[in-house]
């Protein structure tokens, strides 16, 4: 019984040490401020967190307007666009809370625990100008402004992605979000709830997942919610519930995010994964110590799946 309070005790006095000592990796501004990036990555991993800080410049005009869609038409989106003929099509403009700091923690720890840099991209303008994680006209609203923004966000995410090309061959990209549908993480691999729901995830082959260089077509249940996934491996390392995972296979029917803009657009190139944090996970009382946990969770699913790959 002693034994175990002082395990459990060095244990936390191990994080909490960690946790005081994070120094924070050196940035570069993008575009008037519109994004920060690290590319002296030293590993084969990209992190990216699209929604999480609240620059407002006033020149900007905010998307909230939405777009127009018109009779027998898709939605058009322009930034003066009074819409008099048509009817608005919505944009979502909500702050994903301190997910960008999370992100920087994780790579914080990244390098102080493990002395690998990951490549990283943040975004500083607020979503109500730009969305990094949408294409690029209902991101900007077509504003010259906000479409040089949008470019330097995703130049930086292409300039990782060839790098890894070129030193690794392979790599992962993980994009950062937040939610508050509820206390869980949601792990997006372009399957959405529906065909998570199924029994067996064979059934889903008709459907390219975000991992296909990991996710072999026989091992498609294995690689999504099995032992090997990352919601089975940040289970593992204290972060709570996430979906799909071993223990929480299926999200059932309540609001499931399976991958956005970023996800989808570079899978061609390299596997990549979104995740939706909880407000607790990424802002509550112990967000560096999670965010410590989810670094070394990273590191656990990039060894199990073979594609931690150093300099």
């Amino acid at each position: 019984m002693l034994a175990a309070f002082y395990i459990t005790y060095f244990v936390f006095a191990s994080y909490f040490c960690n946790v005081a000592q994070l120094t924070p990796l050196q940035y570069a501004d993008g575009y008037r401020s519109s994004c920060k990036f690290h590319l002296a990555g030293t590993f084969n991993l990209i992190l990216s967190a699209p929604h999480g800080d609240s620059l407002t410049p006033s020149d900007v005009p905010d998307r909230t307007p939405g777009g127009c869609r018109r009779p027998g038409k898709s939605c058009t989106w322009w930034y003066n666009d009074t819409c008099l003929d048509g009817v608005r099509c919505e944009t979502t403009t909500v702050q994903d809370y301190l997910s960008d700091q999370f992100t920087e923690n994780v790579a914080a720890e990244l390098n102080n625990t493990y002395g690998l840099k990951p490549f990283v991209v943040i975004g500083k303008w607020h979503r109500k100008k730009v969305d990094f994680n949408r294409e690029v006209n209902e991101a900007t609203l077509n504003y010259p402004a906000a479409i040089s923004a949008h470019q330097s966000y995703h130049t930086n995410l292409e300039n990782a992605i060839n790098q890894i090309k070129q030193q690794d061959g392979k790599g992962l990209l993980i994009d950062v979000h937040g939610q508050g549908v509820g206390n869980f993480t949601m792990v997006g691999y372009l399957l959405d709830s529906d065909l998570l729901n199924r029994d067996d995830l064979q059934t889903t082959l008709g459907t390219i997942t975000s991992i296909e260089q990991i996710c072999s077509l026989s091992n498609r249940t294995e690689c999504i919610r099995g032992k090997t996934s990352f919601g089975t491996i940040l289970e593992a390392n204290g972060l709570g519930i996430a979906y799909p995972s071993t223990a929480y296979p299926k999200p059932g029917n309540g609001t499931f995010f399976e991958g956005g803009y970023i996800t989808r657009n570079y899978i061609s190139k390299i596997n990549a994964i979104q995740t939706e944090l909880p407000y607790d996970m990424r802002a509550g009382t112990y967000k560096r110590m999670n965010a410590i946990k989810y670094a070394h969770a990273l590191i656990d699913y990039m060894t199990v799946n073979n594609i931690l790959l150093k300099k």
